[in-house]
């Protein structure tokens, strides 16, 4: 007796486990390299907030420059310290939250410290009208490659400061490391009521 049922041939089984297959590793594919640009894009999401967060701060910090000297330290002091680093302070009247309530005028200091791990943006204050030690200077930004400041005054850009007043305006250029590939940022801030 014979069956009039056709069913499928060994080679139609194998051709249709080839096919599912190939879709499934065309899909994973994708999938990986979906992945992976994701966790590219979130590390490099998470370095951009922290630079924008110091362009930010330090924006405001310096648009409250506060231009009349206090003590003996001149109103903007930059260069470099013993190892090389690069540093930025300056006198402000933009205080810290958690050093609000004492008001007044702080001194903040931006610097570069390097160990093993690589180069570090620090940033530590201190209230300058009550009698308050400096804060820890607090990691700001890691992973820098390169960080470097500019100034402009009188017409023209100058790679050090070392006038007795502010210049009219700062370039930060500052460049970071994420997973292998460089990005670098750069930013200007004008001081207020600096003439040139």
């Amino acid at each position: 007796m014979r069956s009039d049922k056709a069913g499928f041939t060994l080679i139609e089984v194998l051709l249709a486990i080839l096919i599912g297959g190939m879709v499934l590793s065309s899909i994973y594919g994708v999938f990986t390299s979906v992945s992976r640009v994701s966790q590219r894009l979130e590390s490099e999401g998470r370095e951009y907030h922290k630079v924008r967060i110091f362009f930010d701060r330090i924006g405001g910090e310096l648009s409250s420059l506060r231009m009349s000297q206090v003590g003996r330290q001149a109103v903007l002091e930059s260069g470099t310290v013993a190892d090389d680093s690069v540093f930025l302070e300056f006198n402000t009247e933009l205080v810290s939250p958690l050093l609000e309530r004492y008001g007044g005028i702080s001194r903040v200091r931006y610097e570069i410290r390097e160990d093993e791990d690589g180069k570090t943006l620090y940033r530590s204050e201190q209230l300058l009208l009550a009698d308050l030690a400096a804060t820890e200077p607090l990691p700001f930004i890691d992973k820098l490659t390169d960080f470097n400041l500019r100034y402009y005054s009188g017409g023209q850009w100058q790679e050090n400061w070392s006038g007795t007043s502010p210049p009219q305006m700062i370039e930060i250029y500052l460049q970071i490391e994420v997973d292998g590939r460089m990005l670098p940022f750069r930013s200007s801030f004008v001081l207020p009521a600096v003439k040139g």
